[in-house]
């Protein structure tokens, strides 16, 4: 199957489908565990070297090193973009206070915003946010941190908002459609950047950039137990920027991208020993690509999460052949082995999956409690991240009493997910 991308809006969030199409199926894509490569001992680009070498210790002998609390968490419904503020997300974390069953807080941050110069990071928004959800309520709550790495808008000129600038003015981070800028793709027309666009992460020395960064938020936030968990946005997003527009990126290959999605994740781990790594696993070109990341994911101890969730009811009625190839990977759909007694999802509830017509040919939107069901009965999830929605956003459709959060909130609390258990393929 080859699957063209299409873009979507989550809330005011963007994402990523893809739509099956009849292709001819990629070669072997499957790997292993044991020939993926450590991360470097340093990476150097341009003269300046970061070290690999993590600063926390190494996880304790025995199960229980990674730090554990699943349940119900809320997802922001905006992206921290340079210049971002903790009073930019504040009015909506706030209303985590006196929530004790909902657990955290998922932060959408963008690559841009956490490296404005090359190998100087600023977590300060980040660091605000933290603070706050450690003492601003009646409770303390956890922090997940999620990498946003995909842009539904038109790059302007010095246009930060997704990559660091550096990037962009660097040569050696490969061609982008437009001449002169440098280390993305995306579509184009009229010889302008029009939208929907994201880092060639594929390409080795983009992606080698962007392990710097997480192996600088691992020695920043790993042994930090309020820090539950670092996501990656889905590697559609990627995908799609790089092959599903007129003018295709000849570097991409869904191998490429999968070996280099593998050196991210295997540096993810190594910088965050105590805490869970997710990968937002939905859509390669192909399908092998998909099924042989979410197989290896389970061996390495990395999360597998979605950027689509159905409600159980859809299941029901129309099967699971049009989730993801990831997510049909985990429930054995795909692939042929059942990954779910192995590790546990941790996964989101988008706007489109809770106000609009999106998914309305499949039954969408779907009540929190239906979402519940699917999660307990079909995901086997262990975290689940609910976008937050006041009730007066202009959203294409009108938003459903039940996915405002003051109802959203009472509901989830009432209904505790099932499969909490620390995983199987933890340390």
């Amino acid at each position: 199957m080859r699957r063209t991308c299409v873009p979507r809006n989550v809330a005011v969030v963007a994402a990523a489908l893809c739509i099956a199409v009849l292709g001819a199926p990629i070669g072997n894509a499957q790997t292993t565990a044991s020939n993926q490569p450590n991360p470097p001992p340093q990476i150097c680009v341009n003269n300046k070297c970061v070290s690999s070498t993590s600063s926390t210790p190494p996880p304790a002998a025995g199960k229980g090193s990674i730090k554990w609390n699943p349940g119900h968490y809320m997802a922001s419904n905006t992206v921290l973009y340079p210049g971002k503020t903790l009073s930019y997300v504040q009015p909506e974390m706030d209303d985590l206070n006196h929530q004790d069953a909902i657990l955290g807080y998922r932060a959408y941050v963008s690559w841009g915003a956490l490296e404005p110069t090359q190998g100087n990071y600023d977590f300060s928004v980040l660091d605000s946010i933290l603070a706050r959800l450690k003492t601003g309520y009646n409770k303390p709550k956890h922090l997940v941190i999620y990498l946003w790495l995909y842009g539904q808008h038109a790059m302007g000129s010095n246009d930060t908002r997704v990559i660091p600038a550096y990037i962009q003015q660097t040569p050696a981070y490969g061609p982008s459609p437009v001449s002169g800028s440098y280390g993305w793709w995306g579509a184009i027309a009229n010889a302008g950047q029009t939208g929907t666009y994201a880092p060639t992460l594929y390409y080795q020395p983009v992606m080698d950039r962007l392990i710097a960064l997480v192996q600088a938020l691992g020695q920043h936030y790993d042994s930090d137990p309020y820090v539950e968990a670092v996501d990656f946005q889905e590697d559609a997003s990627v995908a799609q920027a790089a092959g599903a527009w007129a003018v295709k990126d000849a570097r991409y290959s869904d191998n490429a991208w999968l070996t280099q999605i593998e050196r991210l994740l295997t540096a993810a781990t190594a910088a965050f020993p105590h805490t869970s790594v997710i990968m937002d696993n939905s859509w390669f070109d192909r399908p092998a690509a998909g099924i042989a990341l979410e197989e290896w994911m389970a061996a390495n101890r990395i999360a597998p999460g979605t950027a689509d969730s159905w409600g159980q009811s859809a299941l029901n009625t129309y099967g699971t052949s049009h989730l993801s190839d990831g997510m049909q990977t985990l429930i054995g759909a795909e692939g042929g082995v059942d990954l779910r007694p192995k590790t546990r999802g941790m996964l989101a509830v988008e706007g489109t999956e809770l106000d609009g017509g999106y998914f309305g040919s499949y039954g969408g939107p779907w009540t929190p409690a239906d979402f519940i069901n699917a999660f307990n009965q079909t995901y086997w999830a262990s975290h689940v991240f609910w976008t937050h929605f006041f009730g007066n956003e202009a959203t294409a459709v009108p938003i459903p009493a039940a996915a405002k959060w003051s109802n959203l909130a009472a509901t989830i609390s009432a209904h505790p997910l099932t499969h909490t258990e620390y995983p199987e393929n933890y340390p």
